[in-house]
């Protein structure tokens, strides 16, 4: 059978990201297996929602884990690479794959790597962006994103934060999937959890990979006290290396318990897909949300909507300050504030978080 293969080496927020662009592979070649190269650790998610029916991960920095990677691919008949991460290691490894067609984003050097090279449109939201790729082998799509370019505005925020709806060819939901599985109740008894079935479970994200795009502790446990006065059951969670943040501020959260690193994603996946809502900064907690389409509210400081990765759901919210001539101060945001006062989340309160919130948990919400 033959093989496409995608190509998205970032982090997690960025691959989950990739979801629209593997559906569409999937309706495009419904005869074909879809496969993908990833971060370590990271295509375990992809295989147990059955996006993907292969993962190849690798280890950044060690050049033997693309060997092997291209080795193994010279055993097998591959159709499409098409690859939505830019950098010049992955177009080095997209070369040396043997593959009818090549797909990548259009640069000065990205000639010796792709034999089709899409200009990367900067205002598509990054979901429309990495489908774009296929624009070439689907006209359907060219016209879709056209429409899209012409008549939406992605980056508006309305009442009380909220962003407009993806539209539904571009759909990152995997909801349905998510849910059809049996590991919650496993983790129910393993972490005697409470208030998911009642739909009181509100979860904490306070981590990022960068510093600066994190809100406040501050903010986040006011936030967490006053839901959890309100009723709500507050758990705070993260990835391996935040767990030390989280537990300080679970701490001081009455009854609130961290289970920063203690989930894999699929398995945060499951907690996140049944719970009320979920509070998180710029970062794969939201995108991970949006997946499994549970409101959300995203905290941004450093970066802006209009860099495009902006959570890709109907039930996305975000508190942002947007009269800061500093913002944005970098594509990803740094480890320490340049201008060293990072007014962009210290002027962000829990009131005014806590005012999305209580829309998104109203009674008879939608």
């Amino acid at each position: 059978m033959p093989l496409n293969l995608v190509v998205q080496t970032a982090f997690l927020g960025d691959l989950l990201l990739s979801i629209p662009l593997l559906k569409r592979c999937k309706e495009l070649w419904p005869d074909h297996k879809l496969a993908l190269v990833c971060r370590q650790g990271l295509g375990d998610f992809l295989l147990k929602t059955q996006l993907v029916d292969q993962v190849f991960e690798i280890q950044k920095g060690n050049k033997e884990s693309y060997r092997k990677i291209v080795e193994h691919l010279k055993t097998q008949e591959v159709n499409y690479v098409i690859s939505p991460h830019q950098s010049v290691r992955t177009a080095f490894f997209c070369r040396q794959i043997q593959a009818k067609h090549k797909i990548g984003y259009k640069n000065f050097w990205s000639f010796f790597a792709y034999d089709s090279r899409i200009p990367r449109n900067s205002f598509l939201p990054d979901a429309l962006r990495q489908m774009s790729l296929l624009q070439t082998v689907d006209k359907e799509l060219e016209s879709l994103l056209k429409d899209y370019r012409d008549q939406e505005r992605p980056y508006a925020p309305q009442e009380y934060g909220r962003l407009s709806a993806p539209p539904a060819w571009a759909s990152m939901s995997l909801r349905s999937t998510v849910l059809n599985n049996e590991l919650f109740a496993e983790l129910e008894k393993k972490f005697q959890l409470q208030g998911f079935k009642e739909g009181k479970a509100v979860l904490i994200f306070p981590g990022s990979v960068w510093a600066t795009k994190r809100w406040t502790d501050e903010g986040f446990i006011k936030a967490g006290q006053a839901l959890k006065a309100q009723g709500y059951v507050i758990y705070v969670m993260g990835g391996p290396g935040e767990e030390e943040l989280a537990e300080r501020v679970a701490a001081q959260i009455p009854d609130t318990v961290s289970l920063a690193g203690k989930t894999k994603i699929f398995e945060s996946a499951q907690l996140i897909a049944r719970a009320a809502l979920l509070i998180g900064n710029d970062s794969a907690s939201t995108h991970l949300a949006s997946v499994c389409e549970t409101p959300l509210i995203a905290v941004f400081g450093p970066t802006i909507l209009e860099f495009g990765f902006r959570p890709w759901s109907a039930q996305s919210y975000v508190v942002q300050n947007e009269e800061l001539a500093c913002r944005p101060c970098g594509k990803h945001g740094h480890q320490v504030c340049p201008i060293k006062t990072h007014v962009c989340m210290k002027n962000i309160s829990a009131d005014e978080v806590l005012k999305s919130a209580g829309f998104i948990l109203r009674p008879n919400n939608p």
